[in-house]
């Protein structure tokens, strides 16, 4: 073994590490055992151990980036770290973007069920954002017939939603998956047949840094060849590495290590991916779709309930206004993606439970969390508006002999809703951005289809851009309307 790897060491012709004071590597977080925070709030897991050394080995300090992975590329790109040593899958579309180092782990992508499915018909399958799996997926549909796909932040997300009926499979890789199908308890989650493929996992680096990889793997065939990556391994994983496997997976990438000489430019050139703005405005359109749709049928929603609850904070009845002040301060004070999160993995669970199918879906999760916290706002600054009316016209309406429901009817909520219609309309537009946390629970709106964007190519300025522009002209529209309504009504 250790002869094979100082002819591995020769044939790359790798030189010394130039002195600096640090390299930054990054990684989620979120994907244990490989990556993850401990009590103090530090990376650990396999991966952070693996970047310390490699970053020790070539004379470095080890800097460790926490980052969302749904961002991890672009960060490469904007040069916010070094590397990227987050286990991420060496693939012909990233090496269009990136340089990978020579494999540092040999895993493959494992189906997971819930107990009972004896096969992969029909079934709604969970996978991670920007994961190889949903490409495997949708490239073998024979193997999955008729399979919804639902992405999520975290594989922990999917071993959740699996436990609570959100879905009946999910693709991982083995390692990952069976961490947390383990650590979830005696769930009934089961491997389902053998592996779907191999993956092999490098440490990524920007297009012009070549001489950063070799770098890296002259610091890679040290760690294994003194044996400080087996001991690291065992140590995360539990079970020695296969090293046969890994070198085998050397011999099959060592190709793709780029010359020193190699430019960016010629490695652009063999790019087929299109990355123009034409190429991304469909994906965003689509969910600027799903953006609109549920801007409005909350935006109408939400005005009704605000108005029900806004008009109970000025009633004479005091169990009324307390439920009313209760209502809002719970809401208020309350993220809206904890919200979401109730409403998907708690409420929408406890309803499909109760009617023995799947009623209460994303969508209507999504709906019913965002109604709920708009009408909170929406009272408030309705009840505001009932308050600012001059009390003389309540003096007034209550000696011509009207009763309090229609006061507020006939003289009251008319000139409450003309004073506070600006107001309404900046809620409004808090809705239509609001709408890009849905991507926690699986809905691809307009933000995160710019997100999957960004997975796809690693540039974050173009998609952004056009989202931004695309929910700055929905703003616009949205509020030209509502200007014309307060004209009308002025």
């Amino acid at each position: 073994m250790r002869i094979c790897l100082l002819g591995l060491l020769l044939f790359l012709g790798l030189g010394q590490a130039e002195a600096a004071k640090s390299l930054r590597l990054a990684m989620s977080g979120a994907f244990q055992p490989f990556s993850t925070t401990d009590i103090h709030g530090q990376l650990s897991g396999f991966d952070a151990d693996i970047a310390r050394e490699v970053a020790l080995r070539m004379k470095l300090e080890p800097e460790l980036v926490q980052t969302d992975w749904s961002g991890i590329q672009a960060g490469l790109q904007a040069e916010k770290f070094d590397l990227i040593c987050g286990s991420m899958a060496i693939t012909e579309a990233r090496l269009q973007t990136m340089h990978f180092s020579l494999p540092y782990y040999v895993s493959g992508a494992q189906v997971f069920v819930r107990k009972g499915i004896q096969s992969l018909s029909d079934l709604r399958v969970g996978v991670t954002e920007d994961s190889t799996y949903a490409h495997y997926i949708q490239k073998h549909p024979a193997l999955f017939p008729n399979a919804r796909i639902l992405v999520f932040g975290s594989e922990a997300e999917i071993v959740v939603a699996m436990n609570t009926g959100k879905l009946d499979a999910f693709v991982s890789d083995r390692i990952v998956g069976g961490f947390y199908v383990k650590k979830a308890g005696d769930t009934g989650i089961r491997p389902f047949g053998d592996l779907l493929y191999e993956e092999h996992c490098g440490i990524s680096a920007r297009l012009d840094s070549q001489k950063l990889v070799h770098q890296v793997n002259q610091a890679l065939l040290a760690i294994i060849s003194d044996g400080t990556y087996a001991q690291i391994y065992e140590k995360w994983v539990g079970f020695p590495p296969d090293l046969k496997a890994l070198m085998a997976s050397w011999s099959e990438h060592i190709k793709q290590i780029p010359s020193l000489g190699q430019t960016r430019e010629n490695r652009q050139k063999k790019a087929e991916f299109a990355t123009g703005a034409q190429s991304m405005l469909p994906l965003l359109l689509e969910g600027l779709g799903l953006t609109l749709k549920l801007t409005l049928i909350t935006a109408f929603f939400s005005l009704l309930l605000g108005a029900l609850i806004g008009v109970m904070g000025v009633a004479r009845n005091p169990a009324l206004r307390a439920l009313c002040t209760g209502y809002t301060f719970l809401i208020r004070g309350t993220p809206l993606l904890v919200q979401l999160f109730m409403s998907y993995f708690v409420l929408a669970t406890f309803v499909n439970e109760i009617a023995g199918s799947e009623i209460m879906g994303a969508f209507s999760s999504a709906l019913i969390a965002l109604i709920f916290n708009t009408a909170a706002y929406n009272a408030e600054t309705i009840r505001g508006g009932i308050e600012s009316v001059d009390k003389g016209q309540w003096q007034a309406a209550k000696a011509l002999g009207m009763s309090h429901q229609l006061m507020l009817k006939r003289i009251i909520l008319p000139q409450a809703f003309r004073s506070v219609l600006p107001s309404l309309a900046n809620n409004l537009v808090v809705l239509i951005k609001d709408t890009s946390l849905v991507g926690a629970i699986t809905l691809v709106e307009l933000t995160y289809a710019a997100r999957s964007i960004v997975f796809q190519t690693g540039e974050a300025m173009t998609p952004f851009f056009l989202a931004g522009l695309l929910y700055l002209i929905l703003i616009t529209l949205l509020l030209m309307l509502i200007r014309q309504l307060e004209e009308k009504n002025a």
